[in-house]
């Protein structure tokens, strides 16, 4: 059987809105105490929104990645902010990032972003029965969205043109639950 780690101590080392990192000091399952680097973030969770229009067409966006340098595929999402609940989440972060609102949003499923280094999940939620508003944009993002159909998806998947740890997951959460009662 795989025992947990005993937390011991924390040193935060590097504090910044965006990134907090800590060093924890922790007793390994044979008492062997050891230093491990983490991430510390105080906005802990987030949303990934897989919008589907009424002809079944899943909202892709492109944006501009910094830390790679080049333009990738995703899908609108966020952080949770403190208080909200996870729909809630998914609602706000699809109305900023797309400008459409949604009545029928569920929890599909959710992963850990980098479990190596943190405990920060986010949540796959499927939205439905969508209408476009008009909503003030964010003038620090910059994103181009597309309706795209499962198959074209598929294409691009295999192609190797979706490159996003996270949309490949959450297009894997979705397939898993696409035939239940969502």
């Amino acid at each position: 059987m795989i025992k947990p780690w005993k937390f011991i101590a924390r040193k935060h080392i590097f504090q910044h809105p965006r990134l907090q990192l800590a060093e924890d000091t922790v007793a390994l399952p044979n008492g062997k105490e050891i230093s491990y680097l983490r991430e510390a973030p105080a906005k802990t969770h987030s949303v990934a929104i897989i919008a589907i229009n009424a002809d079944g067409h899943i909202l892709l966006q492109k944006e501009y990645s910094y830390p790679p340098n080049t333009v990738l595929w995703q899908l609108p999402g966020g952080a949770i902010e403190s208080g909200e609940s996870i729909i809630d989440a998914a609602r706000r972060e699809l109305a900023e990032e797309s400008g459409f609102t949604a009545n029928n949003c569920t929890v599909i499923g959710s992963y850990y972003l980098n479990n190596r280094r943190s405990d920060r999940k986010q949540f796959v939620i499927a939205c439905r029965d969508l209408r476009e508003e008009t909503l003030p944009s964010d003038d620090e993002e910059f994103i181009e969205s597309v309706w795209t159909d499962r198959a074209e998806i598929t294409r691009m998947v295999a192609a190797g043109e979706i490159e996003n740890i996270t949309l490949l997951a959450a297009l894997q959460l979705y397939d898993s639950f696409n035939n239940s009662a969502l």
